[in-house]
């Protein structure tokens, strides 16, 4: 797909030449035909009937909402409809037969499929009823029909047409608080949670907030998502830029952030929050702990809220770089409630899911009075609620299914480290003594002693550790779902 588009602008360079050469003398030629046609077929001002004033015109719209910019949605993107329409109603009428929408993350628009677990936990919600049926089982995994039995039931009515809680449906928010603290390793609140319509309605509710006139300032990065830009004209702010180094991997420097709020200071305007895009949007850099040490320390002895736009957490592809959320960052400073103003925002329209059409996000609000909170609250309550199915897979990103080793590590007796690539784990399990000395009354080792058990009582079939060499306390690997994906050697220890 690259070489496609690579291709398609060597094309456009090659035309636009030629094109500008005809370009004089037909656009001549084209106003002379009009200007007379126009004398020839326009009406006397006499014979036309007298008409009424429009009720609107744009110059009588709301300025803030002309002042409004959104560059991933705009001129272009509408050339690209009409020429898509063209295309539909005219094939060959252009030297391409498609529209390749590259202008915004839409990953499923271009061919990315959804996760399988997603959906069908999804459609099962949505139509409870199939969940009782015996044809259910051999349409969808055990692990959906788990998890949307668990979902229903946290749902009042198990009617996820009806409206909810205004935050979100209460069990949904415990799920992503649980998700966020076995994310951060610190404690998450599910009262800190609203569940919204993807991350920019909390990032447009925050900005109603924050901002009162055009005399309070907003430090946003640039590059930006115009998402910023656009929120902040539309409240009536005022954007203050800090920008991005490119000769340094677009890195952010709490200096340059500093003289651009001592610039805004000196013009009257009040700045009242930060905005970091990280990993960053449009420019895809990941911040360093370290620098972001010094973004939380800047802010807390400003008084600025920080506002974390952390929607591309993970989309980080480099093995040298690692994300980590401004919130277990300012934990791990000593810093708490009463410290630090941070709101963070997360989407299901990125990471590995991409379900941009869903609109599911949240907003993580910490740092504020019970007061200002109940404020927060009153502002979500104005739209009644996110869409349900949006709530229930932003509960599902911050809580998908366990891994392997997570389920090893959840029973009795059994450890496994985490895997880090291939194909493999490597649990170790404890066998009480009284299994050891059973497998020695019958002259075998202890790992090939349980295999043979095991395939007795429940038809799975492993592989004795001992065939791979391990040291003697060590015992079976696993076979799953056929050899290609396995379980390699565990370990055998005496209780």
């Amino acid at each position: 797909m690259r070489r496609f588009v690579i291709g398609r602008g060597r094309n456009f360079l090659n035309r636009s030449h030629q094109q500008n050469l005809l370009s004089s003398s037909s656009s001549h030629c084209q106003s002379r035909f009009l200007s007379s046609t126009s004398v020839i077929d326009s009406p006397s001002s006499s014979s036309m009937a007298p008409t009424s004033s429009p009720a609107i015109t744009v110059d009588s719209l709301n300025p803030k909402v002309l002042k409004c910019e959104y560059a991933v949605r705009g001129e272009i993107v509408s050339i690209a409809q009409r020429l898509q329409q063209e295309l539909q109603t005219n094939p060959g009428s252009h030297s391409f037969d498609e529209i390749l929408y590259c202008n915004i993350g839409n990953p499923q628009s271009l061919g990315q499929q959804p996760i399988t677990f997603f959906r069908e936990v999804l459609a099962l919600c949505d139509h409870p009823s199939i969940l009782d049926r015996s044809e259910t089982q051999g349409l969808f995994s055990a692990d959906s029909i788990e998890r949307a039995w668990q979902i229903l039931d946290q749902i009042p009515g198990r009617a996820t047409g009806a409206y909810s809680h205004s935050q979100g449906i209460k069990g949904l928010r415990d799920t992503i608080a649980a998700g966020i603290e076995a994310r951060d390793g610190f404690p998450a609140d599910p009262n800190d949670i609203f569940l919204t319509d993807g991350a920019s309605p909390a990032v447009h509710m925050m900005m109603q907030l924050l901002i009162r006139s055009e005399n309070d300032g907003i430090l946003c990065p640039i590059p930006q998502y115009p998402l910023y830009s656009a929120s902040i004209a539309l409240h009536g702010g005022t954007l203050v830029p800090y920008y991005l180094d490119e000769a340094t991997g677009w890195g952010l420097e709490t200096s340059e952030v500093k003289k651009q709020l001592e610039a805004a200071k000196a013009k009257g305007i009040t700045v009242r929050a930060l905005v970091v895009i990280n990993p960053g949007n449009p420019t895809g850099q990941v911040l360093a702990e370290e620098n972001q040490r010094a973004i939380v320390e800047f802010c807390k002895k400003e008084g600025l809220v920080l506002l974390a736009d952390e929607v591309y957490q993970e989309n980080v592809y480099v093995p040298e770089k690692k994300f980590h959320s401004f919130k277990k960052v300012s934990r791990s400073m000593g810093y708490g409630e009463k410290d630090i103003s941070l709101v963070s925002f997360q989407s299901v329209s990125k990471g590995y899911y991409g379900e941009c059409g869903k609109r599911g996000g949240y907003m993580e609000v910490t740092g504020f009075s019970a007061e200002v909170r109940e404020q927060i609250y009153k502002v979500a309550s104005v739209n009644l609620c996110s869409n349900i199915s949006g709530q229930i897979l932003a509960s599902l990103v911050m809580s998908p299914p366990k891994t392997l080793e997570d389920a090893f590590n959840s029973l009795e007796g059994i450890t496994c480290n985490k895997a880090e690539g291939a194909m493999y784990l490597f649990p170790r399990i404890q066998l009480p003594e009284k299994a050891i000395k059973a497998a020695e009354a019958e002259k075998t080792v202890p790992d090939a002693f349980y295999c043979r058990r095991l395939l007795n009582a429940t038809g799975i079939v492993l592989v004795p550790g001992s065939g791979f060499g391990q040291v003697s306390d060590r015992s079976p690997a696993l076979g799953i779902l056929g050899a290609p994906y396995c379980l390699k050697r565990t370990r055998f220890q005496r209780l």
